[in-house]
Parts: C-alpha cells; structure tokens; sequence
C-alpha cells in the first residue's frame, strides 16, 4: 500500500514499478504479470471495457491459468474510488481475492 498526499509521486512509482518489470525483469521471478489499472477509469467504464483496455486478453487468460498468483496488480487510484463501489463490485472484489494488489 502506497500512502501520500496528491503530488507525492504514487503514480510515478507506480508506473515505475511496471516499467522496470517490463524492460529489466524487476520482480520477473516473483510475479509473470504485472498490471497497472487506473481506477478513475473502472469508474467511467464498465468492468468489461476496463479488463479489456487496461489488463488485455493475453493478461487476462495468464491470470486466469494462474488463478492470480503470480499476477502484481497495481490499483492505482484507489483511494479516489467511491467506498461503496470498492465494497461491493464484482469485478474489483475478485481481482482483490486472487491477485497480489499494490493499492497506489
């Protein structure tokens, strides 16, 4: 869990992170897939549209094969999603339960 107020640089590290795993393996042999989904777009979308457009079918098919355990699953923007919506959506409740989750 990432904490700080706005301009702290959360995003930064955050994309940082999915950077380094990219190009220079960072955390390659704790997790196959890493995924930064910004949450003020679940807002906007619908949970399809999100998993298609931020996670993409051959992520999504690798974290279902994995039942998400080496799958790092950055939420970034949590803490600006509506609490009701991060109690109670599907979608967000199931990515919670089978991924490992850096809330940024």
């Amino acid at each position: 869990l990432i904490l700080g107020g706005p301009g702290i640089g959360k995003t930064t590290l955050a994309n940082e992170i999915c950077i380094k795993w990219a190009r220079d393996g960072f955390l390659a042999k704790e997790f196959d897939v890493v995924i930064m989904v910004p949450m003020r777009c679940v807002q906007q979308r619908s949970v399809e549209e999100v998993k298609m457009e931020h996670i993409g079918e051959e992520n999504y098919q690798q974290l279902k094969k994995s039942s998400g355990r080496r799958c790092l699953m950055i939420l970034e923007g949590w803490d600006e999603m509506p609490v009701e919506r991060r109690q109670n959506d599907p979608f967000l409740l199931r990515l919670l339960k089978e991924c490992t989750v850096l809330e940024a």
